[in-house]
């Protein structure tokens, strides 16, 4: 009785809060169903005009928002290949322009390929990749480049090179009496793998034949 006085009061409630208290007989306020079963019931009514005063339309906004939100988190997490790429930057002009003025050097016809080759590296890495990647270290003429330094092992050795990687190792000084006095010879160094089932013989018993 209290609350639907205060409900009349206030300007009225909704039916869904009314509508268990109208429902209860007299015998409940009289004490004929426990104390317990009473405030059960208060609950729910409460419950039930707190979901009634929600309106639809704050339902589907929340919603909206939640949906949103889910997608820009989507969005936003990287990819597993994104994770793994590193930072791609454009060239600047002037290595752009270096490089097209930078004119290819031709070898000899007769024995350029042989000037580009110009001995196997044995060291204890070369020999391992050798063994685990089938991958042979050669230290090459400075001025050939990769096409030219496959074209010359694929026809020199009759094999077939799947990847070739080059690169310009430091140069090495003699320094005596705190002088520099000398250099080491300069080539580039290059990893050839190759084609499962290819080899060189580095160590032919004719070499003349090759």
């Amino acid at each position: 009785r209290s609350l639907n006085y205060a409900c009349q009061e206030g300007g009225g409630c909704s039916s869904a809060f009314k509508l268990p208290f109208l429902m209860m007989p007299a015998s409940t306020t009289t004490g004929r169903r426990s104390a317990s079963a009473a405030l059960a019931l208060g609950l729910a009514a409460i419950v039930a005009a707190a979901v009634s005063l929600i309106q639809p339309s704050q339902v589907f906004t929340q919603g909206a928002a939640l949906q949103q939100r889910f997608l820009d988190a989507q969005r936003n997490q990287p990819s597993l290949v994104a994770c793994r790429a590193k930072h791609v930057s454009i060239t600047a002009p002037n290595k752009v322009g270096a490089r097209i003025s930078s004119k290819e050097f031709i070898f000899d016809e007769d024995g350029g390929m042989y000037d580009i080759i110009k001995y196997p590296l044995l060291t204890e890495k070369a020999c391992r990749l050798i063994e685990e990647c089938n991958t042979y270290t050669f230290l090459v003429d400075r001025r050939a480049n990769k096409p030219q330094i496959r074209a010359a092992i694929e026809t020199i050795f009759g094999v077939k090179v799947l990847k070739c990687n080059t690169l310009i190792p430091g140069a090495r000084y003699t320094w005596r009496y705190g002088k520099r006095i000398g250099r080491k010879s300069l080539y580039k160094k290059t990893y050839l793998r190759l084609k499962e089932g290819d080899s060189i013989d580095l160590f032919p018993d004719d070499p003349e034949a090759m």
